[in-house]
């Protein structure tokens, strides 16, 4: 029988997604099997969504599993000052407690569920900051360093990691990050990878679809997908006329991206994103998976790539080169179409090069990011953090949030949203209590 970790886990989901987005995504297969394995080291799982309609799919999973969600239709920021004393009241009789994001983008809610439950005598409550890649880069690379989005990123980073008892990464580069960032203590972080699903079938390159590359994720700019278009335009004609590029997922670069691909002349097949299993089996079937994003956390589609046994073929960036050894479990190319035409042309060449990449990727993937594996160093990450909140001094660090496009609003619909916010606030205090806060509160003269 599992040794208890504590009475409730409490999962804070990315702001803005749901379990309807993850059911209709294909994720949630995929991220439940965490949470799956770690239901009988709790009483009790909360997840915290944003959707109207989650309860019917929380219902799908088991016994244990509360829910708070955007059941009233709410704004979302109405919404989210709702969340702290609903997740209070569902942790009436927990003693013990652990609240964990799922990104870092989560921070906001998640600083003020630990704040309210570490308010009430009696409860130890532990705050694991996890993320599967460095938000504020992310954010910085795609809006800008110095946007008002980016600069926002790291404001609600730095204050999840002050109130964090542990900080969670998915590389070792990304806790080298934060820790330099925000002045972290090493003591303080934890590496726990993403994982792999290890019961999918590993095939042969014999077994695969000849000729077939596959690309699955986000149609972004970020992902630079027109790149994989340009590369199998320009392998030589008798070999791009056996090729098929498949492309499953969606976005705003999806119109653009078949544009391109019709200009071009080559055959690709475009699918929206579908439930995990099946996105395994297309892994499974496929001679090559590529990706050329220019920038990644730890990348999951990658990796169930490699278990599965395709040669893969990445981009020379941030996150891509990481977890590709290069002519051992797979190609690393500079980020150029002619570098990607090369490798992926080569590959199609030799069936046995596929083999001998596919094999020693799958096995290197499943013996070290196996879920076997990654739920015991996650549980670990639990006790520890639980561990560290017992022996910690913890300092509020609530703080006001606004929305960032006030700084380009008239001056007349500024103030009349901090009126309607602080009068919002005040409705919600006791008299007494609004009046020694009004007497605290100085203007600015």
């Amino acid at each position: 029988m599992a040794e208890r970790i504590a009475d409730t886990l409490v999962l804070a989901f990315t702001t803005g997604v749901s379990l309807h987005d993850w059911k209709t995504t294909g994720m949630l297969d995929r991220e439940w099997a965490m949470y799956e394995r770690l239901r009988p080291y709790y009483g009790h799982i909360i997840l915290v969504t944003y959707g109207s309609e989650d309860a019917a799919h929380a219902v799908e999973l088991g016994p244990g599993v509360k829910l708070v969600c955007n059941d009233q239709k709410l704004t979302r920021a109405a919404y989210s000052a709702t969340v702290p004393d609903r997740v209070a009241a569902l942790c009436a009789d927990a003693r013990s407690i652990v609240v964990k994001t799922n990104q870092l983008a989560s921070g906001v809610v998640a600083v003020r569920i630990t704040e309210r439950l570490r308010a009430e005598h009696g409860k130890r409550v532990a705050l694991i900051a996890r993320g599967g890649y460095l938000w504020s880069r992310f954010v910085a690379r795609e809006q800008g360093a110095n946007s008002t989005a980016a600069l926002d990123a790291g404001v609600v980073e730095r204050e999840l990691c002050k109130a964090a008892d542990l900080i969670v990464g998915t590389s070792r580069e990304m806790i080298e990050d934060l820790e330099w960032r925000y002045g972290l203590d090493d003591s303080g972080t934890r590496l726990v990878p993403n994982y792999v699903i290890t019961d999918v079938p590993f095939r042969e390159a014999s077994e695969r679809q000849t000729g077939l590359v596959l690309y699955a994720g986000q149609l972004a700019i970020r992902k630079r997908v027109d790149l994989l278009i340009e590369a199998i335009a320009n392998l030589p004609e008798n070999l791009r006329e056996q090729v098929t590029l498949r492309v499953i997922g969606t976005g705003p670069e999806e119109g653009r991206l078949k544009q391109l691909a019709s200009a071009k002349g080559i055959k690709a097949e475009f699918m929206p994103r579908i439930a995990h299993r099946e996105l395994l089996e297309h892994m499974s079937r496929c001679a090559i998976y590529a990706q050329a994003s220019e920038l990644e956390g730890h990348p999951k589609t990658v990796l169930e790539a490699m278990a599965t046994g395709a040669s893969v073929v990445v981009a020379e960036s941030p996150g891509l080169g990481n977890v590709v050894q290069n002519g051992v479990t797979g190609l690393r190319v500079t980020g150029e179409a002619d570098a990607f035409t090369h490798a992926i042309g080569a590959l199609l060449s030799d069936d046995d090069w596929r083999s001998i990449l596919g094999s020693a990727a799958s096995r290197i993937v499943r013996e070290n990011l196996g879920l076997d594996v990654i739920i015991d160093q996650e549980i670990a990450a639990h006790r520890a953090a639980l561990q560290r909140a017992a022996n910690a001094r913890h300092e509020p660090v609530a703080s006001v949030r606004w929305e960032p496009d006030l700084l380009r609003a008239p001056s007349d619909l500024a103030a009349g949203a901090w009126q309607r916010s602080l009068d919002a606030y005040l409705s919600r205090l006791s008299p007494a209590q609004r009046e020694e806060f009004l007497s605290r509160f100085k203007p600015a003269a």
